[in-house]
């Protein structure tokens, strides 16, 4: 792997990678002696048998679920990658809103082979680290097949002092699930508007639809956000990046010409974003519920069920899914990407991210002989020939075929496919610059594809990304009364002084110490590499 890869480049590699193993999978279905599509050996239909031969392997796994799990009901979809990967799986799907609470029970129990870490490297997963909790994992990376196409910025986020003890589930670099601002496009057509492309564009758009209504009943939400609680930072509001970039503001951290650390809210960018916030807001052009709203599913659900005009989010809101559930409200219904948002200065970005969801950690009550048989499976579900089965399941029951990358699928099959979910069983995913570009429908995908390019071109850099603070950590209060303050700014209930009396106080007590630790960390860090 090499550092400073260029995007081009790195499409290239993954396209060549996955011609070579899909060569290497034809040769292999062409000496089985059976070629049915519900048969394990199908070169269509996933293929080789990871570890054929050898004892299953059982490993017992606690991942996350942001809906209903996979049925447990004789799933083909289970059986079918359990035979092809040589285990047997005993998979615990634990709501989202539950899982942090049942992951430090896990960690604690020792009762599982692989734990999903979802929040990734923050402190606690550092400090678990230190205590020995997880398998180094460093000497078993070279020797994959898959897992070690993940870039090494991916790595460089992921690792605790130059080494790795978690796989990270590869995802975009660029933007994440707020990059773009999704809007409803037959709307701007009722008005004649054309899709914005800056910040003022994009303001006057969501004061015709305030203006108008076009949801009826004075229903209409112009621009859905939420509410944050001041942990990380203070926000007010989340779903906001596209804003936040349109007026120069820095990706949470940046580093002067001094070489000193700078939060993104000590910046003047940021005054000028929140006085545009407290002007849309004052204008009825922001959703009145937003300070309560508690994630950004809430502001989706808004956007999804017809009332909202606009929504931060990713190319993956613009799936056939979400387009028909805003059909069954409004049958005319259509959603337009703003790629990238522009200032009134030319700034514009997404944000530069880990480019990963959780972290796969072996806990080190895992005898050393099972660790490489769970790192096998994890490499194999990674691999090429699972990209179909995640998205096709298994071919003859969940799909009839697997073409252009897209499956061919009757309405029975489609509902077996959501009940099984297959790609539930696909715990480490392939390095895909095109993750987000998840529809069904070859003209949507295309659409998504070209945005995720677009935006690949604006990637803006936190340099303290992949590092935590301590004190940060000790105090989860130390951002809350500049977020209220803030908020009761842009609410109109509070004056800018109050504002800059808040961060004036961060900055001359906490704030010192986290930047002064941050930095410690980042110099560090250039030091060894």
């Amino acid at each position: 792997m090499k550092r400073g890869m260029n995007m081009s480049i790195k499409k290239h590699l993954a396209q060549v990678v996955a011609a070579s193993l899909l060569m290497t999978t034809a040769l292999a279905g062409c000496s089985s002696n059976e070629g049915g599509a519900g048969n394990p050996n199908n070169p269509a239909n996933g293929q080789q048998t990871a570890a054929q031969g050898s004892e299953t392997t059982t490993i017992k796994a606690m991942t996350i679920t942001f809906g209903d799990p996979p049925s447990t009901d004789n799933n083909q979809a289970k059986a079918d990658i359990e035979k092809r990967g040589n285990v047997k799986l005993d998979l615990s799907f634990v709501p989202s809103e539950a899982y942090g609470d049942k992951l430090a029970v896990a960690v604690s129990a020792n009762d599982y082979d692989l734990l999903l870490i979802d929040s990734g490297k923050d402190d606690k997963y550092i400090n678990l680290v230190r205590m020995g909790a997880f398998h180094d994992l460093t000497d078993y990376i070279d020797s994959t097949e898959n897992i070690s196409l993940i870039e090494d910025a991916v790595w460089d986020n992921t690792s605790v002092q130059g080494k790795i003890y978690g796989i990270p589930r590869p995802r975009g670099l660029y933007g994440g699930g707020e990059a773009s601002v999704l809007i409803r496009k037959d709307w701007l057509d009722k008005y004649d508007l054309e899709v914005p492309t800056t910040i003022d564009e994009l303001t006057h758009a969501l004061q015709v639809f305030k203006d108008n209504d076009p949801a009826g009943g004075g229903t209409t939400i112009p621009l859905a956000v939420y509410g944050v609680d001041g942990a990380a930072g203070p926000g007010p509001f989340g779903s906001v990046f596209p804003m936040l970039f349109a007026f120069g503001v820095p990706h949470i951290w940046t580093i002067d010409d001094n070489g000193q650390p700078v939060r993104d809210f000590q910046t003047p960018e940021f005054k000028n974003y929140l006085e545009w916030l407290r002007d849309t807001w004052s204008k009825g052009l922001i959703d009145k519920d937003a300070p309560v709203l508690k994630g950004q599913q809430q502001a989706r659900n808004k956007f999804q069920s017809g009332v909202a005009g606009a929504f931060v989010s990713n190319v993956g809101d613009i799936s056939e899914t979400s387009i028909e559930k805003m059909k069954q409200v409004d049958p005319n219904a259509e959603i337009a990407v703003i790629d990238v948002l522009e200032g009134r200065e030319g700034q514009k970005g997404v944000a530069l991210i880990g480019g990963y969801y959780g972290i796969w950690a072996i806990p080190s009550s895992v005898p050393e002989d099972k660790v490489q048989k769970i790192i096998d499976f994890l490499d194999f579900t990674s691999a090429e020939e699972n990209i179909a089965f995640s998205k096709a399941g298994v071919l003859g029951v969940h799909a009839n075929d697997f073409k252009d990358g897209l499956p061919v699928q009757t309405e029975e099959q489609m509902k077996l496919y959501d009940l099984e979910k297959p790609s539930a069983f696909v715990l480490q995913n392939r390095v895909d610059p095109y993750i987000y570009a998840n529809s069904k429908v070859p003209e949507i995908k295309e659409a998504q594809m070209s945005s995720l390019d677009v935006i690949a071109d604006y990637g803006i850099p936190n340099p303290f990304l992949s590092y935590s603070s301590q004190t940060a950590t000790k105090k989860p209060d130390t951002y809350k009364r500049m977020s209220a303050v803030m908020t009761q700014y842009v609410l109109g209930e509070a004056t800018w002084e109050a504002v800059q009396k808040e961060i004036d106080a961060w900055t001359a007590g906490d704030g010192a110490i986290i930047a002064q630790e941050l930095l410690e960390q980042y110099h560090e860090d250039q030091n060894e590499r």
